[in-house]
């Protein structure tokens, strides 16, 4: 199989044969492609190499020198365009008693040979969707989720280019006679280098998916961040198309989704509680973060399980040939990382722990302050922490074979104590003379009130993955996921005399627990029989138990020395089997056109029920040249699982249960289409649209509180619709210094439950309008200077419109509010704009400081919170006004690098 592709030709001058001076056709070709700007198309196993005997291409037309230097040559030519096209010429059958012809080049189809390895930094790490591009038949590819590449050439000379954003490039020259592993390792190149087509072929401009984005460690780490933490989910939050939901909050509202729609993986493993401090942080740890691949429109067939978008998170494994590190410290939290050689060159580790530090405050200032309180003031503690630890140790095996062991801990801890001693004083009573008379007894009252919430992870993946040819990569991860959501409250007052007995007593405490244990394995299949050619395929299989809330609850009542005491516990778990099936190809169909076509088989069983839900996903680009694309697909989503809360940030008591008997999994199907342009080397623009409809949505009925019931969860909700679509629009301009971001989305997000509205009516968090736009500049030693504006509509809320006399029943009627729909009225537009510097310094010991400033909501708008609405009775109107209360945040960090 001959492979076709474009070459462009640059390089140094070469001198035009003279009479003394022998040549090869390829330099004439180079030659005319410097001076009349034409390129050249073909395969490279035509005998360009051979000696061109023709007159001089000096003076002649372009048809002319054509002509000339393919004449008896072999090969014959077609002009489209700038594009000469070679190819072959066909040997005509000889007469048969005729003499042999002199043999001029040998056209028979050329052996095909791969080209595979790793694409590593210096230490060791290797490097995701790294670009492996080859310069002879103009063909590339990039490395897998480990690095890994497959390129299948024809035999001969190749010069191929490895390139890595932020790493200089790496070009090597090849002889393929065989099959050939080449491990490269890129050096670190700091500098922003200008955006080349070539370069990246994981841009938006050249894969074929819509709505893909890749964020790199130094994406997250931007020279800004809120309270001086990088974080991976606030990033995505800047991203087109997403809202964030409440302020400061990690919400990920992903084309009109909700928030337990996006599919979180870390190394692979599913995460179920991502924030922290109820969403000021999230749970992944930029410190130990390598590469974010992030879906919200195009989903490959290989990711399943959620409707809005998919977060594939990968981790650092740590230095091969060095230990080195960091230490950072933040204003209300810190962190250190640690890597290097257990074995060197063999097995690697990474270790990276961060932990807040409000409870070392919190202690000491509480401890003060009820040192020095009053005998009637409550004396009251407060102490909350979280923390996360992230290890990883990789092991090489051979240049074929790798096992890696990935974990994660996180947890978040608060803890509340009040307690308040009263004393009534002596008791007294008066005789019938009317004189009053002193016991000399008094009554205490105690009154203690204690919570304690504990919430958080754990997740484990063990990953081997095995070269099983140079085209054919496998995969196998076994995984683990542990949540825990976990509360106790207790209320203790009591009455208490001189003596010390009790007259009187209430006690209640009272317990929460939900789990989650997932435990399963993957395998994944990558196979590369061609540049033009990716198929990947594998299943996921997954047991789930989920304890969606164990209560216990204790009460006790006394007095006078009679007392009651009551006990009351329950328990609820499901338990449900999870099966995966994909299969996906990603081909190139010819020079303008590729295509992603893949199928997602999901089977869910719960309760006696199994569910089987097909889900097709299909993707095609069309490229007429190298600086345009268009791109559009077609996906469906299924979800099995759902998120029960009653608020609009992650609680403790939220808990996740699986789809039951009763009801159906959630389902969506999502259009998605867009022009990508790359006018130039500086510029990257592109404009999406999509479309998405969901079905079998989730709102809970009628239930108040912060711990909706589990048992029976699913006879109080009903199920509804969803509409969502709209545009974006995002533009990229970067220099050697500087760097410019934009993005415009224009929105809409409905939704439709008729047993809660019988129309149509938006959703809290439909912002019609989003407005990013970002610099980033960086001056000489070291200075970076970072600003961000962002814009939105505000969220929606329901407010009355009229206040009504409802008509007498035989009640007597009454007055009340009357609202027209849901969400009848948007919040006055959110903006702020948020600024942060970096100063990087080099000690003479080679290691490096780094100071950053941030500062949050810099020209201190108050952002609308909540809203007041009151009705006046005097004129008959409504009067709302507005509730902001997040200032301006200043906030400070220092890292060391060691």
């Amino acid at each position: 199989m001959i492979i076709a592709a474009t070459i462009l030709f640059i390089l140094l001058p070469l001198a035009v044969r003279g009479k003394d001076h022998t040549t090869t056709i390829r330099q004439q070709m180079e030659w005319l492609h410097r001076t009349q700007k034409v390129n050249f198309t073909y395969d490279a196993t035509l005998p360009v190499g051979n000696t061109y005997r023709g007159p001089s291409l000096k003076g002649m037309t372009l048809a002319q020198a054509l002509s000339a230097l393919f004449k008896d040559s072999g090969i014959n030519y077609s002009v489209n365009g700038k594009y000469i096209i070679l190819k072959a010429a066909k040997q005509e059958k000889a007469a048969p008693h005729s003499q042999p012809q002199p043999h001029k080049a040998s056209l028979a189809p050329p052996r095909r040979h791969t080209l595979s390895g790793y694409v590593r930094d210096t230490s060791g790490e290797t490097l995701i969707n790294a670009t492996v591009w080859d310069e002879t038949t103009g063909t590339g590819t990039t490395t897998n989720a480990y690095g890994f590449y497959s390129l299948t050439l024809p035999g001969g000379e190749h010069h191929i280019k490895f390139s890595y954003l932020g790493f200089a490039d790496q070009k090597i020259s090849t002889k393929l006679e065989s099959n050939l592993r080449q491990d490269v390792a890129l050096k670190e190149d700091n500098r922003l280098p200008e955006v080349v087509v070539e370069g990246d072929l994981n841009s938006p401009l050249l894969n074929t998916q819509t709505g893909k984005r890749s964020i790199s460690q130094a994406d997250i780490k931007t020279g800004y961040a809120l309270l001086s933490s990088p974080d991976v989910v606030k990033t995505l939050q800047r991203t087109s198309g997403v809202a964030e939901g409440v302020e400061l909050v990690s919400g990920l509202y992903v084309h009109g989704g909700n928030n337990d729609e996006n599919l979180f993986l870390l190394d692979g493993t599913p995460l179920y509680q991502i924030n922290h401090t109820l969403g000021l942080f999230s749970s992944f740890n930029a410190d130990i973060v390598k590469n974010v691949d992030f879906y919200k429109s195009g989903f490959p067939a290989r990711y399943g399980g959620r409707l809005s978008s998919v977060i594939d998170v990968r981790t650092t494994d740590g230095d091969m040939q060095q230990y080195h590190g960091s230490v950072r410290l933040g204003l209300l939290d810190g962190g250190l990382q640690f890597e290097g050689p257990i074995q060197k060159g063999k097995t690697s580790f990474n270790i990276a722990l961060r932990r807040s530090w409000l409870d070392l405050i919190t202690r000491p200032v509480f401890s003060y302050i009820n040192h020095h309180a009053g005998e009637d003031d409550d004396k009251i503690n407060l102490e909350y922490f979280f923390h996360d630890f992230n290890a990883k140790v990789t092991h090489l095996f051979s240049d074929r074979s790798r096992l890696s062991l990935s974990t994660y801990w996180g947890q978040d801890r608060l803890s509340t104590r009040d307690e308040y001693d009263y004393s009534y004083g002596a008791m007294s009573y008066y005789t019938n003379d009317g004189r009053r008379v002193d016991t000399g007894n008094h009554d205490t009252e105690k009154d203690l009130t204690k919570n304690h919430f504990n919430w958080g992870n754990f997740n484990a993946a063990l990953d081997w993955t095995y070269i099983l040819s140079p085209k054919f990569f496998a995969n196998i991860t076994g995984v683990y996921t542990y949540s825990l959501s976990k509360l106790r409250s207790l209320e203790d007052d009591r009455v208490t005399d001189t003596n010390g007995n009790e007259s009187s007593r209430q006690f209640t405490e009272h317990g929460y627990h939900s789990t989650i244990n997932d435990v399963g394995y993957r395998m994944a299949f990558d196979y590369r029989p061609t540049p033009r050619h990716h198929i990947r395929f594998g299943h996921d299989f997954t047991l789930h138990h989920f304890r969606p809330q164990s209560n216990d609850q204790i009460n006790i009542f006394s007095n006078d020395g009679e007392g009651d005491t009551t006990k009351v516990s329950s328990k609820s778990h499901l338990a449900a089997t999870e099966l995966n099936v994909y299969a996906e190809d990603e081909m190139t169909l010819s020079n303008h056109w590729s295509l992603n076509a893949g199928m997602n088989m999901a089977l869910f069983h719960v309760q006696g029920k199994t569910f089987m839900n097909l889900d097709p996903r299909a993707a095609v680009k069309y490229q007429p040249n190298r600086y345009l694309s268009f791109k559009a697909s077609y996906t469906t989503m299924t979800q099995f699982v759902h998120k029960i809360s009653n608020a609009y940030i992650d609680l403790p008591s939220d808990y996740w249960v699986p789809t039951t008997a009763r009801l159906h999994p959630m389902h969506s199907h999502q259009w998605a289409a867009g022009v990508y342009l790359q006018p130039n080397h500086h510029w990257l623009l592109s404009m999406e649209g999509y479309y998405k409809w969901s079905s079998h949505l989730l709102q809970y009925t009628n239930w108040q509180g912060l711990e909706p019931p589990a048992n029976n969860w699913d006879t109080k909700v009903m199920e509804g619709h969803g509409r969502f679509y709209g545009l974006e629009f995002d533009a990229h301009y970067a220099t050697h210094r500087l760097q410019l971001d934009a993005s415009y989305t224009l929105s809409w997000n409905k939704r439709k439950f008729e047993e809660y509205f019988p129309d149509w009516y938006y959703d809290k968090f439909d912002n019609r309008h989003k407005i990013n736009a970002s610099v980033r500049y960086t001056f000489g030693k070291g200075t970076s200077l970072y600003a961000e504006w962002l814009y939105h509509s505000g969220n929606r809320l329901t407010v009355p419109t009229q206040y009504v006399n409802y008509p007498d029943l035989g009640d007597g009627g009454e007055e009340d509010f009357l609202f027209e729909r849901p969400n009848n009225v948007s919040a006055p537009a959110y903006h702020r704009l948020d600024i942060g510097v970096d100063i990087h310094h080099r000690t003479k010991h080679g290691h490096e400081r780094i100071w950053n400033w941030s500062i949050y909501n810099a020209y201190c708008h108050l952002n609308t919170m909540w809203v007041d609405v009151n009705y006046d009775n005097y004129s008959g109107t409504f009067k709302a006004k507005a509730k902001g209360y997040i200032p301006i945040i200043p906030s400070f960090s220092y890292t060391y690098k060691f």
